[in-house]
């Protein structure tokens, strides 16, 4: 075979393998939406999201297989992550249980990492992720202004969530409500907050900041009706962040535009220094809630309070004096901390539980690979890209949600977009066979 034929052939692999993965990226997200009915969230059953991420991605790592280790060591630091957290399981009360959770995390999570780090072309592949982001933004937030407006029955079930349905005949469709009351001052008020396509509101604001973040870090300034409808998107985006009234996602949305715009200014030092400021506010927090040690009143909600978390934070740091330095086993939090005290709950936090699950060692290995990308990519001496801006930017800003939210090292769309992203960095930082 001549030069030529073996080159045309390389690049009909890397087509169909990008393709093979890009599938994998919208089951990984768009799998996890769906709608309320009046008995609960309807989605795709998990096992046919999985089987679909698994053949994808298997798919496109048989096309690669010779190929798939190019610029592997970005992908070394969540395998060492896989590996102490399948040690956890050995001395694990309920290991066959940790053991389908690890396989759920970790299986997909590699391989989506290994081809992102593998992707010829990264920034097509940013550029349909942030589309992709947007579009399911701005369509969940289009069905839930559809529910409001034509709904015709509102329940709470049997959940803290109140639902608005539509019937169409037998068949209910709609969207979760659940506002909460906020004690502002001398004023109290209620906020409604709707889930649109997602399982709760939270999730909402979350596509919505990550929508956001891309859009500020990619997007350049055109005088053309093209340029004017960008501007209107982040415009409508940015609205529909601050109309989630999710805190975690606000705290995300700001923290990410202003690394963006410390990045496009070339302050490296100033993004490096604001990357430990990020891990020392998140201990300092914990540190807060352990020292206060205050349950917060149920019947109200402060705008800075932290309210159930603060709850479910100070048992799970009573815990971990006992297991901080091999933990309970992976994924294994709601069966060793919560479930004996009859609580349907999780740890809310991303540190806080790999700490309680994988030890000391394991919160580190965390904070190694989510942040080595970003100590990486700003030490280098060259300008860096706007989608290199936007990774970067989106992890740092990932972390800070994932302080108080829990879906990181979950089945769950944001663990997805979270290991999409280490991937996409280390493509970015390593050798591409082209362009």
């Amino acid at each position: 075979m001549s030069y030529d034929d073996e080159n045309r052939r390389e690049t009909r692999l890397d087509i169909w393998a990008r393709g093979l993965t890009w599938f994998a990226l919208l089951v990984s997200l768009v799998g996890f939406l769906g709608y309320y009915n009046s008995e609960g969230f309807v989605s795709p059953p998990p096992t046919m999201v999985l089987g679909l991420q698994l053949i994808a991605l298997g798919g496109a790592a048989l096309l690669l297989r010779t190929r798939l280790f190019v610029n592997f060591r970005g992908v070394v630091p969540l395998i060492l992550i896989a590996g102490w957290a399948a040690v956890t399981l050995l001395w694990a009360d309920d290991p066959i249980t940790g053991l389908r959770r690890w396989l759920l995390v970790f299986a997909p999570g590699i391989l989506l990492c290994a081809l992102a780090a593998r992707d010829p072309r990264p920034q097509q592949t940013f550029l349909w992720f942030t589309a992709l982001v947007v579009v399911i933004a701005l369509t969940s937030t289009a069905f839930t202004v559809i529910v409001l407006v034509f709904h015709n029955l509102d329940t709470g079930g049997v959940t803290a969530l109140g639902r608005l349905l539509i019937d169409l005949d037998g068949w209910t469709i709609g969207t979760a409500q659940g506002g909460r009351p906020y004690q502002f001052m001398d004023h109290r008020i209620y906020i409604p907050r709707f889930s649109g396509l997602t399982s709760n509101p939270n999730s909402m604001g979350l596509f919505a900041a990550i929508a956001l973040i891309s859009l500020c870090a990619i997007v350049k300034p055109r005088r053309n009706l093209l340029g004017a409808a960008i501007i209107l998107t982040v415009g409508v985006v940015a609205m529909l962040v601050f109309a989630s009234v999710s805190r975690a996602a606000i705290a995300m949305a700001l923290t990410g535009i202003f690394i963006v715009v410390l990045l496009r200014t070339d302050r490296l030092g100033a993004t490096r220094a604001c990357a430990i400021i990020v891990i020392g506010l998140a201990l300092a927090l914990y540190a807060t809630t352990w020292i206060t040690g205050a349950s917060p009143d149920p019947g109200t909600n402060e705008v800075l309070e932290l309210r159930e978390r603060a709850h479910v934070w100070l048992i799970a740091m009573q815990f971990i004096g006992d297991v901080w330095t091999s933990g309970v086993g992976f994924g294994l939090t709601q069966e060793a901390v919560y479930g004996p005290l009859d609580l349907e709950t999780a740890a809310h936090s991303v540190p806080l539980s790999m700490l309680l699950e994988t030890g000391v060692v394991g919160m580190v290995l965390v904070l190694a690979c989510w942040f080595h990308p970003v100590f990486r990519t700003t030490s280098r001496g060259r300008d860096i890209t706007a989608t290199e801006i936007a990774v970067i930017s989106l992890l740092i800003a990932l972390f800070v949600h994932q302080t108080v939210d829990s879906s990181v090292f979950r089945y769950h769309w944001a663990h997805f977009v979270f290991v999409y992203l280490l991937g996409a960095s280390a493509g970015l930082a390593g050798p591409r066979t082209s362009e």
